[in-house]
């Protein structure tokens, strides 16, 4: 489906402070000021992106879990077993990765 040409400018007045809340809140969602204009009066819901250090903190980890995982299966697949030293230890690991999220989200 094309999307429509948007040929209308829209002016609205406003003050400093408002401006600055409104670029602060825009940069927060990743969204330039004019499509965070648009979206939010048009009733979309604009969310905040999460910080970087919640990506650092959350998605290294699992990336590197998956990795892990992925290692795992291909040797249980070539050798028929699983170390379990190696599975215990990772065990132990996610467990304390898992308090440690929810010790610092919630």
């Amino acid at each position: 489906m094309k999307e429509e040409t948007r040929d209308f400018t829209l002016r609205i007045r406003v003050n400093p402070t408002e401006l600055e809340k409104i670029r602060t809140k825009a940069n927060k969602a990743g969204k330039n000021v004019s499509d965070f204009m648009r979206e939010s009066s048009l009733g979309c819901e604009i969310k905040e992106r999460p910080d970087k250090r919640v990506y650092n903190l959350i998605l290294k980890p699992l990336n590197d879990f998956i990795r892990l995982l992925k290692e795992l299966e291909r040797v249980a697949y070539h050798n028929q077993f699983v170390d379990e030293r190696i599975l215990n230890e990772e065990i132990q690991k996610w467990q304390e990765y898992r308090i440690m999220i929810r010790e610092r989200l919630w």
